[in-house]
């Protein structure tokens, strides 16, 4: 701390035949003491949905569209670097957060068809809510529309999840085709140049999902072994490829050149490093 010294100076004042006059008193002042900032009011939330009543509802996995999940043009994702797994066999999914909202779909503690855990990625928080990524598309290309999102969000209830930290998210580039996993902090962990789609069978573009699943299938030869990573994003423009609705996924592919039908391919040590992530870890498109 600088001490500060007080320097008073005496000038002296010119001969006056009248009197000067005395300084008003200086006003005095009430302190009161400050009012305590408001806690905030944590809006409610939806009641917990029975098991039954979830089975009732659309179950949102890779192959369905359901039109009800909420436009994500007017969503505002952010990675909360958190993912979120089931903590029932169904949780339920909502458009909107807030007590009043319905149950619009259901999100099961495991992935069909390969039969993995199940973890999405967290992208925002209210109250006591999630927005959190989901596995379903909201319409079919070419059904009423040439295309349609990529990638899906929906509401959902804070206290039906595990939600656990992260530090690394998975970053693909379409504008210089590079794939990247990076910390918190903006460091590469790992960094390539990958082989992304075509005009015509784009990669999702300008849009954020998460790692489904983590994997290896032998039937995929192409892959020589190596682990697949399946995300939660779909083609914008393909309704279906390959027998399955135009999934996109980052894989191992033995030609480095060309392009791929909307698929990240990516080196054998890609596919290991991003096999290390945690299910459910973040994926942004730009």
């Amino acid at each position: 701390m600088l001490a500060l010294a007080v320097v008073i100076l005496f000038v002296a004042a010119p001969w006056r035949s009248e009197p000067i006059a005395a300084p008003p008193p200086a006003a005095t002042h009430a302190t009161s003491a400050p009012a305590p900032t408001p806690t905030p009011t944590e809006q409610p939330t939806p009641p917990q949905s029975s098991q039954a009543a979830l089975a009732a509802v659309p179950l949102a996995f890779f192959d369905a569209a359901i039109a009800a999940l909420p436009d994500p043009a007017t969503l505002h994702p952010a990675t909360a670097w958190q993912v979120a797994t089931p903590r029932a066999p169904l949780v339920g999914l909502y458009a909107s957060p807030g007590a009043a909202s319905p149950v619009i779909a259901a999100l099961g503690s495991t992935v069909p068809t390969i039969n993995r855990p199940t973890a999405v990625a967290v992208y925002g928080t209210e109250g006591g809510m999630i927005l959190i990524s989901t596995p379903s598309r909201r319409t079919v290309p070419g059904s009423g529309a040439p295309s349609a999102p990529s990638a899906t969000f929906a509401w959902a209830r804070a206290a039906d999840f595990i939600l656990t930290p992260i530090d690394r998210i998975v970053e693909v580039d379409n504008a210089t085709s590079t794939v990247s996993i990076v910390t918190r902090e903006g460091a590469l962990v790992a960094s390539e140049k990958a082989r992304l789609g075509t005009p015509t069978d784009p990669t999702p573009a300008a849009t954020s999902t998460y790692m489904e699943a983590n994997y290896v299938d032998p039937r995929v030869t192409y892959t020589d072994g190596n682990p697949i990573s399946l995300t939660g994003a779909h083609s914008s423009l393909l309704p279906g490829f390959g027998g399955n609705s135009a999934l996109t996924a980052l894989h191992y592919y033995p030609d480095p050149t060309g392009s791929s039908h909307g698929c990240v391919r990516v080196s054998a040590a890609m596919t290991r490093a991003l096999a290390k992530l945690p299910v459910g870890t973040p994926i942004v498109f730009s």
